[in-house]
């Protein structure tokens, strides 16, 4: 699987459940909800004004998407959110290395030969390893972590999620 593939499989209504542990509070908990992704044009105005932010000609840009979720909880509080994803290779000729960019930043990724994307984020005191892979089309994994801090040899896990998906409805033609 290429990237492209990779990044097509992303669209679509997904059910998803997630495990996570807080490290340092020795807590976790469960959390189950859906997650809507839709494919951009390229001349979507939200993406034009992201790739303008990081001096990114949009055309650069492959499969980009909007992802938004809702929690399902039994209170009416049911925290959502959205995001787009807006990824750009490094060479157009050899796409599995690249950057994506967000609202919130840029962060690096890179599709391995064992067909699982990579995705690092580096803040001012955290980096988020985020892996992702198929089981097959329509089961979706995603393991996040988050490491705290220097870098360089005093990084220790403060949590770590799991996620497991599975496509709900295809993408709409």
């Amino acid at each position: 699987m290429d990237i492209h593939q990779f990044l097509e499989l992303f669209v679509g209504r997904w059910r998803s459940q997630r495990s996570d542990h807080q490290f340092s509070k020795g807590n976790g908990n469960d959390i189950r909800s859906v997650i809507e992704i839709t494919a951009l044009n390229l001349d979507d105005p939200d993406l034009v004004a992201i790739c303008q932010k990081h001096d990114i000609h949009p055309n650069t840009a492959i499969h980009p998407m909007k992802m938004s979720w809702e929690e399902e909880a039994l209170s009416s509080n049911k925290p959502k959110g959205n995001a787009l994803i807006v990824p750009v290779p490094n060479d157009l000729n050899s796409p599995h290395k690249g950057f994506i960019l967000t609202k919130q930043g840029k962060s690096a990724y890179e599709l391995g030969a064992d067909e699982a994307l990579t995705i690092q984020t580096i803040t001012a005191h955290n980096i988020i390893e985020e892996r992702i892979w198929y089981g097959n089309p329509n089961l979706r994994f995603r393991v996040a972590t988050l490491l705290q801090g220097d870098g360089v040899g005093d990084r220790h896990v403060q949590s770590s999620k799991f996620y497991s998906e599975i496509r709900s409805a295809v993408p709409k033609t």
